[in-house]
């Protein structure tokens, strides 16, 4: 899994890459990343069961806790293309 910052992102986004929020549905609400989908930490790994293990995920949270810990055990169950985006300050607005 590679960290990247959010001033990368734009190079890591393509049209079949996955920019997933795992805060809670609550938090994601208030403020999150424009094209970013809400798969909560909860529920992340059975969310993401029906994409293929090549697709590319690009994880992010608060302060990186929880991405990493989703993105350890998806590359654990075989996903291949995983990013923790790292750093990403939500007290800015960004959609």
């Amino acid at each position: 899994m590679k960290d990247i910052e959010l001033d990368e992102l734009p190079k890591y986004m393509s049209p079949n890459t996955l920019l997933v929020d795992v805060r809670l549905p609550g938090d994601y609400i208030s403020n999150h990343l424009e094209g970013s989908i809400n798969m909560p930490y909860t529920n992340t790994l059975s969310m993401l069961k029906s994409y293929p293990k090549s697709t590319p995920i690009i994880l992010y949270c608060y302060n990186g806790h929880y991405s990493k810990m989703i993105g350890n055990m998806l590359l654990s169950l075989g996903y291949s293309n995983i990013y923790n985006l790292k750093n990403v300050s939500m007290r800015k607005s960004y959609h």
